[in-house]
């Protein structure tokens, strides 16, 4: 006993027009936005930030230079005026002792001693400020 199917018989034609890989509708695949080109544009605008950075960074340089110039400058005023009490107070120590030993100035050479012991100590002072300068 044959089984027939006309859907299953090998020599029908509609069973031996059926593909091995049917093909599938076509699929639409995303894509990129199309790029949008602008003549010159973006360039002019890197080269615009460019000078815009440049004219930033010159602008810094120069006050910096400034700021150097006037560091240096008050540097030097204080290395003038440790210089100065440095030789005051060598000079007020020494008369101070060439006075004392007169015995008859006693009061003003203790006042110059301590002059000098003042001046001294502010020299002492403006040493670690100059330091902290630096």
């Amino acid at each position: 006993m044959e089984y027939k199917d006309s859907k299953c018989n090998a020599y029908d034609t509609y069973a031996s027009d059926a593909k091995l890989y049917p093909s599938l509708p076509p699929v639409v695949v995303p894509s990129a936005p199309e790029l949008i080109r602008v003549e010159g544009s973006a360039q002019s605008y890197r080269l615009q930030k460019i000078n815009e950075i440049q004219k930033v960074i010159a602008a810094e340089r120069d006050e910096r230079a400034n700021l150097s110039k006037k560091y240096h400058r008050a540097v030097r005023i204080l290395a003038g005026v440790d210089n100065a009490g440095v030789v005051s107070s060598m000079v007020l120590g020494a008369t101070g002792i060439g006075v004392l030993s007169t015995i008859i100035a006693a009061p003003i050479a203790i006042a110059k001693e301590g002059a000098a012991l003042g001046l001294g100590l502010f020299l002492s002072l403006e040493v670690k400020l100059i330091k902290s300068y630096q």
